[in-house]
C-alpha cells in the first residue's frame, strides 16, 4: 500500500490517511476492509489517478455524493483498496488538509494524517448521527486524546458542520 502515498506524492496531489487507519495512530483500533484517504484533486481532473495507477491497480471513477466525490483504486496484486476521497474545496475542507501532520505509520511509513480534531469531525460527519460505529469511534477518540484536543477548533467547525450535538453526545459517552 506504500506505492499509493508515492504515486499520489509522485503525481503532487496533496493527501491525508483519515478512517479506521488514521485511528488506530490515535489509540483506537478497529479492522477495516479499506484505506480512507482524502486526496487534494477536483474529481474533473481524475485521469490524473488513472495514469498515476495504470497497469498496478483497477481504478473506479469517483460519484459525486455533493460536498464530496469519491473514486477508489484496488491493487491487481493484492486486492487492498484504497478509497479516495475529494471534498470541495472552502472552508472545512481547506482547514483540514492544511493541519494534516506527518507521521511515521508501521506499516506505511512516513505518511499525512488527519488531525484528531478533523478525524472526529469526519466520522461525525459521516455518520449524520446514524452510524453507532463512528459515534463509538469519536467517543474512544476523545476519552484517548482529550488533553491533546484543541477544543475550540473542534467546537467551531462542529457548529460549522452542523454536527455539535453530534460532539456532545460523543464526548458525554466518554
Amino acid at each position: 500500500m506504500r506505492e499509493v502515498f508515492d504515486a499520489l506524492e509522485t503525481l503532487g496531489i496533496a493527501y491525508f490517511l483519515t478512517g479506521s487507519e488514521a485511528a488506530s495512530l490515535y489509540g483506537v483500533l478497529r479492522q477495516s476492509f479499506d484505506t480512507d484517504i482524502v486526496i487534494d484533486l477536483d474529481p474533473t481532473d481524475f485521469g490524473r489517478i488513472d495514469r498515476g495507477f495504470a497497469n498496478r491497480y483497477v481504478v473506479k471513477d469517483p460519484v459525486d455524493y455533493g460536498d464530496y466525490a469519491m473514486g477508489s483504486v484496488i491493487s491487481m496484486e493484492s486486492a487492498a483498496k484504497v478509497d479516495l476521497i475529494m471534498r470541495r474545496p472552502g472552508g472545512w475542507a481547506d482547514s483540514s488538509m492544511s493541519r494534516r501532520r506527518m507521521y511515521h505509520h508501521a506499516t506505511f511509513g512516513a505518511v499525512w494524517v488527519a488531525t484528531v480534531e478533523d478525524l472526529i469531525l469526519a466520522k461525525l460527519v459521516w455518520s449524520e448521527g446514524r452510524s453507532e460505529l463512528q459515534l463509538r469511534d469519536c467517543a474512544a477518540l476523545i476519552r484517548l486524546n482529550r488533553d491533546a484536543i484543541d477544543w475550540a477548533y473542534l467546537q467551531r467547525w462542529a457548529a460549522s458542520l452542523r454536527v455539535e450535538g453530534l460532539l456532545v453526545q460523543a464526548r458525554d459517552a466518554t
